[in-house]
């Protein structure tokens, strides 16, 4: 067994099954990478699932997994830059569950562009996605749920690491407005009981990263991870189902950085020079 698979296996032993029982947990993006993972932690803790995507198929898929788990899920496919569909999604997960405990904002989408190539267009297109669909769900979570019940813990995903990044600065700039949103929300919502928490993901060896770069690019970018890999969906996911858990109930307002080390490190290579090349894509880590 390697270090890594070691530190999972107690990692997964610390996180009981009855760590989040009785709560429901909506994960946007929720079909596939990163939000999969975290759906599926959460059901291995107890808690009911509600997922959210435009595409029904991965969706139905985890939906399914996780009742192998023997908890309920919801599968409802919607798109989420829609006021009207994020007010059905909430409506119906309430119709079903009564509650909403737990919010994951993962759903996210971006492209590699030098900056004077990005048009206002496409930088409106990151954007809504991103922050301004965080931002509706979150509100519309809060004042029908959590703000009446009390309660509630609400995630949202940033980038690590935590500053310009190359052919990115759409989506760090993005990221980093929810970075300072939850740390906003944690100001105002701490009386209603609600708390409020930006994770910052490294690179993480999603499907979508192993399909769409090539091994030698992966290889490249573990090595400028301090701990010498990239990190699993499971990384992000385990460090989310406790932070979710009572056991986190004084962190909020703040950033967990989740990324072996590189936003202390840095970009690991040289800066770029005058002809700049566009490798850096992290779409897929959503």
């Amino acid at each position: 067994m390697t270090g890594h698979q070691d530190s999972q296996r107690h990692l997964r032993r610390a996180l009981t099954e009855d760590l989040h029982q009785g709560s429901v947990a909506l994960v946007t993006g929720g079909g596939t990478g990163i939000g999969r993972a975290v759906a599926l932690e959460l059901a291995r803790c107890g808690a009911d699932i509600v997922l959210v995507g435009r595409r029904s198929k991965p969706l139905a898929a985890t939906a399914a997994d996780i009742e192998t788990l023997g908890r309920r899920a919801l599968a409802i496919t919607a798109d989420i830059r829609d006021d009207d569909h994020i007010c059905s999604v909430v409506t119906r997960t309430l119709e079903k569950f009564g509650r909403i405990d737990t919010l994951v904002n993962n759903a996210g989408g971006q492209f590699a562009a030098p900056a004077e190539s990005i048009s206002s267009k496409g930088w409106r297109a990151v954007h809504r996605l991103a922050v301004d669909a965080a931002w509706s769900l979150t509100r519309e979570v809060a004042v029908q749920t959590m703000i009446p019940q009390r309660a509630g813990v609400i995630f949202f995903m940033g980038f690590s690491p935590r500053r310009g990044i190359t052919s990115m600065v759409h989506a760090t700039s993005a990221r980093a407005a929810l970075e300072n949103l939850a740390a906003g929300l944690a100001l105002e919502w701490s009386r209603f009981g609600i708390r409020s928490i930006c994770v910052a993901p490294g690179t993480i060896s999603t499907d979508g990263l192993q399909q769409n770069y090539t091994e030698e690019a992966r290889q490249k970018w573990a090595t400028s991870v301090p701990m010498g890999r990239l990190g699993t969906p499971e990384d992000v996911a385990t460090a989310i189902a406790f932070l979710a858990s009572d056991a986190a109930s004084y962190i909020t307002g703040t950033t967990i950085v989740i990324d072996g080390g590189s936003d202390a490190w840095g970009a690991g290579h040289p800066p770029p020079g005058r002809s700049m090349p566009i490798d850096f894509d992290f779409d897929a880590r959503q």
